[in-house]
């Protein structure tokens, strides 16, 4: 009688058991299931929460660039001198850079300056990796000048000075309204990449590795590259 009771309580665990068995594939301990992201669905972005703080003036730093840059030059063959004295190095694409057709300024920077450049270009392009933009490229504008091309530029452009940065070839611009794409971009991607630098601008700031000024009329990132406090 007692082994009936048995028999009888297997059977109905049994049953218990089958009627719960889970219908569904079970996910393997070694292989941990992951949400694949959308390299099309970009964040909502603002750039002006971080352009507002790109805010440095020229009167604050214009003293310290000096010191840290080169002596200006009159003419082209003076940076050639510069250059053969290895005063600046000569500046190419690469990494998140492309440059664009320069029309008052010439491809080079101080050696420190050059390297903060490429330390920025690589920071953007690592930062849109891993969205439908990685191929996107930052455009630098302007880099060093000289009192020729300085003389030319004030009489076409209300944001430039006599007495500018750009001049001492540590100071480099790039466009916050283009960038380099194979594609028109939308509103909302132009405003994601926008969002992008202007944030990586900011935090070089803060690690006291530049000045920044966004200059909203001509729509343009100013940077002078900046060694210590």
């Amino acid at each position: 009688m007692r082994l009936k009771y048995v028999g009888v309580f297997l059977l109905s665990f049994m049953l218990l058991a089958f009627v719960n068995w889970p219908t569904g594939s079970a996910t393997s301990p070694l292989e941990p299931y992951s949400n694949p992201v959308n390299k099309n669905t970009l964040p909502d972005s603002d750039p002006t929460i971080y352009t507002s703080q790109l805010n440095n003036y020229l009167s604050q730093y214009m003293d310290r660039s000096v010191k840290q840059g080169i002596k200006p030059v009159q003419t082209t063959a003076g940076l050639r001198r510069a250059y053969k004295a290895k005063k600046l190095v000569l500046v190419e694409a690469t990494k998140g850079l492309r440059l664009d057709e320069f029309q008052y300024s010439y491809a080079f920077l101080t050696p420190y300056a050059a390297q903060i450049l490429k330390e920025i270009g690589s920071t953007f392009k690592d930062s849109i990796a891993n969205t439908h933009l990685a191929a996107c490229d930052l455009i630098v504008t302007s880099m060093t000048r000289t009192h020729h091309t300085v003389s030319k530029l004030v009489k076409t452009n209300r944001t430039a000075v006599r007495k500018s940065p750009h001049l001492n070839g540590n100071s480099f611009d790039f466009s916050f309204a283009r960038f380099a794409t194979d594609k028109a971009l939308s509103a909302e991607e132009l405003q994601y990449l926008q969002t992008t630098i202007a944030k990586i601008l900011l935090q070089f700031k803060k690690d006291i590795k530049i000045w920044v000024t966004f200059e909203a009329h001509e729509e343009c990132l100013h940077v002078v590259a900046r060694k210590g406090i």
